[in-house]
């Protein structure tokens, strides 16, 4: 049996004011080409398939195009929410899609029980035990627990796995999304997750030592947790600076009897790639200074002494993705030198604002938006 393991897809995210649809169907059509070529009898997808609650059309049309194209091609398909999703909106036609090899589970309440499909092959049955997104909220609600057992997300994982009826000759695989830790390992996160601060999101990874492989989703670099079983698979697409310099893949397990699994990563390659390239402003606007291809995304770290005049200008010239400059010689003033993005400084207040709404809504400032904003910075002015 062989599964293949993605997650964090994040379909129609706005990447620094950026979209990336095309993108993002691109690197899910070359998921799907790896999943035919290695004869895949499924793929998983650990979580986090939109990027917001309420996904736009064009996402939903991109996952309806690549699912449609795995259950042509009979590879089956075992998908649960993430953080980011909406859990109703996810399992929306779950039972449904069962009968097409599209194994969903959004929600975890009083109705709906860890879902298990069963696989089978030479040795024997392979149960794939889909969790949803779970938080210490949601599991009090379902009404299956004494409350007062579940006050952090590990009780809440562990109060719902110790639901699931293992039996010790056979083989079981957790489909989970959530900040899973310990057995040694301290994960290694990236700006574009969402953690909570302190630590209470945090899942013991003891609590999937009994599984074949824990396929997780949350954490966007690819990673194992103590075990070579427990395993990140990481975004396909790089999200957040951070990332640049690491590899993307897809994980291909293939099961054999019980205990015996191998695990490999498969490289995946981006339309365009993010990375980080530093400099002169007039070492990287010569062209013998110009990496390729252009079109990528890219962080530049300027290391001229002083800003230099027109430098955004001559900068997006030459590369027409820019997501971020920075100022990072130590002469620099100290609001560039604290990683503050150049462009940034010579905005006005009201282009600070609409840039931060347009990045965190994908919408621009309406009419009358415009006008509440005008009014509060007249007024701030007033006030100075």
């Amino acid at each position: 049996m062989k599964l293949l393991h993605t997650a964090d897809l994040h379909l129609g995210k706005q990447f620094y004011g950026y979209n990336i649809l095309i993108d993002q169907e691109f690197i899910l059509r070359q998921i799907a080409e790896i999943a035919i070529r290695e004869k895949s009898d499924g793929l998983i997808i650990a979580g986090d398939i939109f990027d917001t609650a309420i996904a736009n059309r064009t996402a939903i049309d991109i996952l309806n195009r690549f699912l449609t194209k795995l259950k042509d091609t009979g590879i089956a398909v075992f998908m649960i929410s993430g953080n980011h999703d909406s859990p109703e909106r996810i399992h929306y036609a779950s039972d449904i899609m069962d009968d097409c090899g599209i194994h969903i589970n959004g929600i975890y309440d009083c109705d709906r029980d860890v879902k298990i499909v069963d696989m089978h092959d030479s040795y024997g049955t392979l149960h794939i035990c889909l969790l949803p997104y779970l938080d210490p909220a949601s599991v009090r609600s379902s009404g299956r627990f004494d409350e007062k057992q579940i006050s952090t997300f590990d009780d809440a994982v562990a109060v719902v796995l110790a639901k699931i009826p293992f039996k010790s000759d056979e083989r079981y695989v957790a489909v989970s999304h959530q900040f899973v830790a310990g057995l040694g390992t301290t994960p290694s996160p990236s700006e574009s997750e969402r953690i909570i601060v302190g630590g209470i999101e945090q899942v013991n990874a003891n609590r999937f030592t009994k599984f074949e492989y824990a396929a997780l989703g949350h954490l966007h670099k690819s990673q194992k947790i103590g075990l070579p079983t427990i395993r990140y698979a990481g975004s396909p697409l790089k999200y957040s600076p951070s990332e640049c310099g690491s590899a993307k893949s897809v994980t291909l397990i293939e099961f054999f009897e019980k205990e015996n699994v191998t695990i490999r990563q498969i490289p995946l390659h981006p339309l365009r790639d993010l990375r980080i390239i530093r400099g002169t402003i007039n070492e990287l606007t010569l062209e013998r200074g110009i990496p390729t291809p252009h079109n990528d995304f890219f962080v530049i770290q300027l290391t001229d002494p002083l800003p230099p005049t027109d430098a955004m200008a001559r900068l997006r010239a030459v590369y027409p993705n820019i997501i971020t400059v920075e100022m990072i010689n130590n002469t620099t003033p100290a609001a560039a030198t604290a990683g503050a993005k150049m462009e940034d400084l010579l905005k006005s207040d009201h282009d600070l604002f609409a840039g931060f709404f347009t990045e965190t809504t994908g919408r621009t400032l309406s009419i009358f938006q415009e006008r509440v904003i005008q009014d509060i910075l007249r007024d701030m002015e007033t006030e100075k």
